[in-house]
């Protein structure tokens, strides 16, 4: 290959991924956002806050202030207590960011634009010595 060719292929690829440099996004809409990120959000009052966990683990192991507990597996069947304004910014969360990731693409085939995961979950929340609220 010639020196313009590999410059040019150099060039598209290039353009192909500068688009994603320094984003964490999993899917056009949905950012995974670590504690500090998220933690930010909350303080500034940034949309609805998410908890997709179950009852027993929200009971046991404490929530983060001012969530609202939906499991990630009756989020369809509850979405009248999501936020009615689509493009309102939710922050969710589940115990360590698997089953957050599950309800963030939920979130997205809801019609929801700005889904904001905590990827550690209240784990990672935690374990950097943020607190949680015991009911």
């Amino acid at each position: 290959m010639g020196n313009r060719a590999t410059t040019l292929l150099l060039l598209a690829l290039v353009a192909l991924t500068l688009p994603l440099a320094g984003c964490t996004s999993s899917s056009a809409g949905w950012v995974r956002l670590d504690v500090d990120e998220f933690a930010a959000d909350i303080d500034e009052e940034v949309g609805f806050l998410l908890d997709v966990r179950t009852t027993a683990e929200w009971e046991q192991d404490g929530y983060i202030d001012g969530a609202t507990l939906v499991p990630h597996t009756e989020l369809e069947s509850r979405a009248e207590e999501l936020p009615a304004d689509k493009d309102e910014p939710i922050l969710v969360y589940c115990r360590s960011g698997n089953r957050s990731q599950q309800a963030a693409q939920t979130l997205l085939d809801l019609g929801y634009t700005d889904v904001r995961e905590l990827k550690s979950g209240i784990t990672g929340w935690v374990d950097s010595g943020r607190p949680v609220v015991h009911p």
